[in-house]
């Protein structure tokens, strides 16, 4: 019975997700993570995520067709594609939007050797209410300004993965392959040539995949899985202050998702997220759901003390 029991106990604790403030040894567990649909096989690659008209908007990564898809958030199935006309899908990793332009980054770089990455821009309004369309876009092309080796190979800190805008900027989050670290580059969101810089960085102790930026509350999250168990992560960083570039922040660990390719993070409302995880050879392309807002309520409680 003591051991039916403890393998009871093991399984309860498995199904919890974990969330640790930086520099604080203990940990509380959050019970908001539901897994919401299995995404169609139309994005079985699902990469970036944001939301929009009541949509879940989406794409494929690398060699996909340069088409962002909208989910209908009930039923996950593909109610409308936009065809990026001008554009080529290289390897797309994520799309944001400031509330007035659409960013989707074709700037994947898992071996190292891209010199050229490119940001294709667009309206927001450009998006109809119903129906497929194209659009014609803009590019935001660039490079990293500290990468000066572009040799291929396995191990190195300069894949990206991971964007989101300001009102002012547009960040990207690097993908620590080497160091397992990410660094925190800025741009700006003009059309044209420019120099990714960096500004920040932090431990992310796993590979970052995703963000995205609550403006109106001030919240970055970022999501990513540890290697070579592929557990997801999150991290919560609140307060962004985008000239101090300030990233206190808390992480979630998710150890009954082991296996699981975690790859877009979006608001959807307050202080809840979309989650999208790509197919791999243990699981199908899915969609889950994250509800932060108590933490975001502490934090609010806190700070106004």
């Amino acid at each position: 019975m003591k051991a039916i029991l403890s393998v009871l106990m093991l399984l309860l604790l498995s199904s919890l997700t974990w969330a640790q403030e930086g520099g604080e040894a203990g940990f509380s567990p959050i019970f908001g993570l539901n897994l919401k649909a299995e995404l169609p096989k139309e994005v079985r690659e699902t990469s970036g995520l944001f939301f929009h008209n009541g949509k879940l908007w989406t794409h494929n990564d690398s060699g996909g067709k340069p088409i962002l898809y909208a989910l209908d958030t009930v039923t996950f199935e593909v109610m409308q594609r936009i065809t990026l006309s001008n554009a080529r899908n290289k390897d797309w990793e994520d799309v944001c939007t400031d509330g007035e332009t659409v960013f989707v980054g074709d700037f994947g770089n898992n071996k190292g050797s891209r010199d050229k990455l490119r940001i294709y821009t667009f309206p927001l309004s450009a998006i109809p209410v119903e129906g497929d369309t194209n659009v014609v876009v803009n590019t935001i092309d660039f490079a990293f300004a500290d990468q000066t080796n572009f040799e291929k190979r396995k191990l190195h800190d300069f894949d990206c993965e991971a964007m989101f805008a300001t009102e002012e900027y547009l960040y990207l989050l690097s993908k620590g392959w080497e160091t397992g670290t990410t660094r925190l580059y800025r741009l700006p969101k003009t059309p044209g040539k420019h120099k990714a810089e960096v500004v920040n960085g932090f431990d992310s102790r796993g590979l970052v995949t995703g963000a995205d930026y609550d403006r109106k509350n001030k919240v970055l999250v970022i999501v990513g899985y540890e290697k070579p168990i592929w557990r997801p992560f999150i991290y919560i960083i609140f307060d962004f202050d985008e000239a101090g570039v300030k990233l206190s922040h808390r992480r979630f660990e998710m150890p009954q998702l082991v296996t699981c390719q975690a790859e877009g993070i979006c608001f959807f409302d307050e202080g809840k997220c979309f989650i999208s995880a790509e197919t791999t050879h243990s699981m199908t392309a899915r969609v889950f759901e994250v509800d932060f807002w108590k933490w975001m309520e502490k934090n609010r409680k806190k700070s106004q003390k």
